[in-house]
């Protein structure tokens, strides 16, 4: 009963990023402009394109973030089918899915797939259980941080410390946004404070 309703909660929320993701997708022009004219207008062409960089930024980081799920997806699909675990497409792109909430989606959908396992024999659900482990802790601490040093321009060592800060401050949501606010935290300071220290 409690995983039916963890599953659940999962499924809503990453079903309402999803429906604010493309409200703010199809509202982006709109707000960029009322947020720019915020700024002072000897200012504004700055912070606009400062503005549209950290979008870039943002970008990216949803980029890595579908790369490394899509990872995930294949190679949970590959070894379900190496086991012989009835429907492991179906499973593999569960696993995609969930991989993009942080923190809980991965493991929960390690869990799905044990379970699934478990109807063919117990080795091959703790095969299951032992490779979700495995391949976690391989795109926590190896692919992820690579895949966003390329899309977002952050050092995997600032990727994975984000990610650990952000989701022991903010649980789920930190998570998820550690990253683009640690490139954002990177422009300003490349952009603003560095030139400005070099010629004070």
């Amino acid at each position: 009963m409690r995983a039916g309703r963890t599953v659940l909660s999962v499924v809503v929320s990453a079903a309402t990023v999803i429906v604010l993701t493309a409200y703010f997708l199809a509202n982006l022009p709109a707000i960029k402009g009322t947020l720019y004219r915020l700024a002072p207008r000897s200012r504004r062409a700055r912070v606009g394109l400062l503005g549209d960089e950290s979008l870039r930024l943002v970008g990216g980081y949803l980029l890595g973030n579908l790369i490394t799920s899509a990872v995930a997806g294949l190679a949970m699909t590959g070894f379900l089918l190496a086991i012989g675990v009835p429907d492991a497409v179906f499973l593999g792109l569960l696993v995609a899915l969930f991989d993009l909430i942080p923190m809980i989606g991965a493991p929960i959908a390690g869990v799905i797939c044990a379970l699934v396992a478990l109807s063919e024999s117990l080795p091959a659900a703790l095969a299951t259980v032992a490779f979700t482990i495995v391949f976690r802790l391989l795109e926590d601490y190896l692919l992820s941080p690579k895949v966003m040093r390329r899309t977002v321009e952050v050092a995997p060592v600032l990727t994975v410390l984000a990610v650990l800060l952000g989701g022991a401050l903010l649980g789920i949501l930190g998570a998820l946004i550690a990253v683009p606010v640690v490139a954002t935290i990177d422009l300003i300071r490349k952009e603003v404070l560095q030139p400005r220290l070099d010629t004070s």
